[in-house]
């Protein structure tokens, strides 16, 4: 019976979402975190896709924000908004060096043109999101910004 157990455990961690891969292009990376946007999925957790430090902002914020209220990021970033159909999806590597690269995502949400420009770094073997900023004719933002405003 514990073998049974440990297999169907070996098996689960093997088959695990896609942000534990790592990515060897910015493409390849954002391809994958945009996929279950794409699928009109909920996303998985998406830590293994962001940077170190951009997780540690993430960290910062939930450890800041009381229980039971709401955080420094009060809709989905990578969307520029809360709710999603994801078509028109296009990704453009602007710029690609060996350890930075700025890449610009381009998509309609319910129908409504969205640019993303990320900073993304690599480092453990993978790009990964470092911040990113999203331009919109109501409301453009950078992650990190808003985190910092947060935090006063």
């Amino acid at each position: 019976m514990r073998l049974h157990i440990l297999a169907a455990a070996l098996a689960a961690l093997a088959a695990g979402p896609a942000l534990a891969q790592d990515y060897d292009s910015p493409s390849a990376m954002l391809k994958a975190f945009y996929k279950p946007y794409i699928a009109g999925d909920l996303p998985d957790d998406q830590e293994g896709f962001r940077s170190e430090w951009l997780n540690s902002l993430y960290q910062a914020d939930e450890e800041a924000t009381p229980a039971g209220e709401m955080g420094a990021i009060e809709f989905d970033p990578y969307i520029d908004g809360q709710d999603y159909q994801i078509t028109d999806f296009n990704i453009d590597e602007l710029e690609v060096g060996e350890e930075t690269a700025t890449v610009e995502v381009t998509f309609k949400n319910m129908g409504q043109p969205t640019t993303i420009t990320y900073d993304l770094v690599y480092e453990n073997n993978g790009w990964r999101i470092d911040d990113l900023e999203g331009e919109n004719a109501d409301f453009s933002y950078r992650l990190s910004e808003i985190f910092e405003a947060a935090r006063g």
